[in-house]
């Protein structure tokens, strides 16, 4: 910005280092970026992938596989106070309808925390996780829960209990939402969802 210059730093080319990357990077306390690709990847699903701004490197760090660890993730990761990384994929999981994951950049190793399921704890997640002032996470599904319009949860790091504590309605209080929550000052959480509501 000092200098209005814009260096292109990496092609995404698919197989090799992922392709259509969905969500944001974020900057880990380590000092390097973190992302993900929505596919692309030796299983043509999604990587997650480390960049370092210092020396221009890039890293594929995962290959998602789908039934064992999520595929397709549209959304961005978040850096907990426990120093892991967490996000969501789209599908992939024991029901294919998305997963929950936990991402360690210290071992390089990602776990599954979490399988969405449809009409219990909703499906398809789109949008990102982030952390509330409770130490919990918060995040949304766009479609699934009781009335299949997506569900508003909670997942606690500490013990990997999953909650879920909304059933969007589509009509009052809307439906299919696909970003992110925000904590306002008041420490209430605020969204939106892209479909419902009164029009």
């Amino acid at each position: 910005p000092a200098t209005y210059t814009f260096i292109k730093k990496l092609d995404f080319n698919g197989t090799t280092n992922g392709r259509i990357p969905f969500g944001s990077l974020i900057q880990a306390s380590d000092g390097k970026l973190y992302g993900t690709t929505a596919s692309g990847g030796t299983n043509g699903i999604g990587v997650l992938f480390q960049y370092d701004p210092a020396t221009a490197t890039y890293t594929k760090k995962i290959d998602f596989e789908g039934f064992t660890n999520g595929q397709n993730p549209f959304g961005s990761l978040i850096q907990a106070s426990d120093g892991k990384l967490y996000g969501m994929t789209s599908n992939g999981g024991v029901n294919n309808l998305g997963v929950l994951f936990q991402y360690d950049p210290v071992t390089s190793t990602l776990i599954k925390k979490f399988d969405f399921d449809g009409p219990t704890n909703g499906q398809y997640p789109k949008g990102s996780l982030m952390q509330a002032n409770d130490g919990k996470l918060y995040g949304m599904t766009y479609q699934g829960g009781a009335n299949n319009n997506g569900v508003l949860f909670q997942f606690d790091p500490a013990t990997s209990t999953f909650t879920k504590k909304l059933d969007f309605n589509g009509i009052t209080n809307g439906g299919g939402p696909t970003g992110a929550l925000v904590e306002a000052n008041g420490g209430k959480l605020y969204g939106m969802t892209q479909s419902g509501g009164t029009n």
